[in-house]
């Protein structure tokens, strides 16, 4: 483990990460959560092709992986907005990708309830892609594991549904962003998963007051046949 972490890249909501200077990071958890099966999940799929950083070491909380440059998909979009229905095919397809493959024997479930045999992310949303330059990049999986692709659909739609636009071109640009995800995914695989997602969502303690009221609004309207944005 390094001695002590180089500089401050960036802070989310459970763990840090920091530059160490020699074209790695380390993300270190602030709490005792023991990353392995985060760290052996990401080299099996990185050994499949899965465009994920490159992990070198893990242990306890501590995971050091490659640094990946390049904008993520929220900074490109504020940047380009007119790519948010590319942007939003490519993330369907992206986590298309990853719902295909078999999660490996020694993958946890992911989350209780939401059984199934398939690769999850459970936190895939424009930024956690960054756009590096040989493309796409997959970070944070802290979430991943093993579980229902219907369930990791439903979550992403209720991430980026339940996001708190700043104004009325954020709100148009995240309509338009859940509507082409929702096309490209498949309604009905969404919608498979949409109320446990929703329920799992409003337990997390994490979630602003604004993201608890979007989220509680869209239970609400959820239904077996429409989905909206």
């Amino acid at each position: 483990m390094p001695a002590a972490p180089g500089r401050l890249l960036a802070s989310g909501r459970s763990a840090d990460v920091y530059d160490l200077g020699d074209g790695t990071v380390l993300r270190r958890y602030r709490t005792d959560r023991d990353c392995t099966h985060e760290a052996r999940l990401m080299i099996r799929l990185g050994a499949e092709g899965v465009p994920v950083p490159t992990v070198h070491w893990a242990h306890g909380r501590d995971i050091v992986m490659d640094l990946v440059a390049g904008p993520t998909m929220v900074d490109d979009l504020v940047a380009h907005p007119w790519r948010v229905v590319r942007h939003a095919r490519r993330l369907a397809r992206l986590q298309f990708d990853l719902n295909r493959r078999e999660a490996p024997h020694h993958s946890p479930l992911a989350v209780d309830g939401a059984d199934g045999d398939r690769v999850v992310h459970l936190d895939l949303h424009p930024m956690n892609i960054i756009l590096a330059a040989d493309g796409p990049t997959i970070i944070d999986w802290t979430n991943g594991g093993r579980g229902d692709p219907s369930f990791d659909a439903a979550m992403t739609y209720v991430l980026m549904a339940s996001y708190e636009p700043s104004g009325l071109l954020e709100r148009i640009g995240r309509r338009l962003m859940v509507t082409a995800f929702v096309r490209e995914r498949g309604r009905a695989v969404v919608e498979a998963g949409l109320v446990h997602a929703l329920r799992h969502r409003l337990a997390d303690r994490n979630t602003t007051p604004g993201e608890r009221r979007n989220l509680e609004r869209l239970l609400d309207r959820a239904s077996p046949d429409r989905v909206r944005a």
